[in-house]
């Protein structure tokens, strides 16, 4: 299967000149879903992993399903001011502006 074929482009969103590529499709269709599980997990290896995590929103989906897959544990990274407690947080820039992601503090392990 070309997962590269159900990701669907939305040029000029959200803002004109950026090209959005939308993978939704691949999440309505469990064999590429699985598929897509697999792709990643050759990346890595599961014994040097302690956790997965999922960048805002459509991170969350894939840290998911790899965490439930490898009996991990999975933390999420948010926008800022999403998350309750103390938090570390990184700004960065994109295509069309800057943003801010941070994690609760307290869930991260020493190590």
């Amino acid at each position: 299967m070309n997962l590269k074929d159900k990701i669907a482009e939305y040029p000029n969103f959200p803002k004109k000149g950026i090209l959005f590529r939308d993978f939704s499709p691949i999440l309505k269709d469990p064999s590429a879903l699985s598929e897509i599980a697999d792709e990643f997990s050759k990346y890595f290896h599961t014994k040097d992993i302690d956790v997965f995590a999922g960048i805002e929103s459509r991170g969350f989906i894939l840290a998911c399903i790899l965490a439930s897959r490898y009996k991990k544990g999975m933390m999420m990274i948010r926008k800022a001011g999403k998350l309750p407690g103390k938090t570390v947080k990184l700004s960065y820039t994109i295509e069309y502006g800057k943003d801010t992601i941070e994690i609760q503090k307290d869930i991260i392990e020493k190590g």
